[in-house]
């Protein structure tokens, strides 16, 4: 009998690897996996990867809390275009935020 090897996937910005025992069904990648930007990047490098391209639009002088709002306001709308029905409070949760934070990121993308 024939060994099959385990598959696995590691991530191309932090190197997290994600690996599925060989008797478990295999899927295409990872939940909230995606191959992009030249490699597998894993859900929560996603996350920051759109909170650093939503950073460099930013004004070069922006003052740190300003940065830091519009990091966190990207995150989050990252999250929720990727799960649109996905509740208020998982999202927040997701995102180590509040429940009004998502509310309004999402009331601004309805607008």
């Amino acid at each position: 009998m024939s060994k099959v090897a385990e598959a696995s996937w590691t991530c191309a910005r932090c190197e997290v690897t994600a690996r599925f025992m060989p008797e478990v069904a295999r899927p295409k990648m990872p939940a909230g996996w995606k191959k992009e930007k030249g490699g597998v990047h894993c859900l929560v490098c996603r996350r920051e990867l759109a909170a650093e391209t939503a950073l460099k639009a930013a004004p070069a002088d922006a003052p740190a809390d300003v940065r830091q709002q519009i990091q966190a306001s990207a995150r989050l709308e990252f999250e929720i275009r990727r799960a649109p029905d996905r509740a208020d409070g998982e999202i927040a949760k997701a995102c180590s935020t509040s429940i009004a934070a998502v509310r309004k990121v999402r009331q601004g993308l309805r607008s």
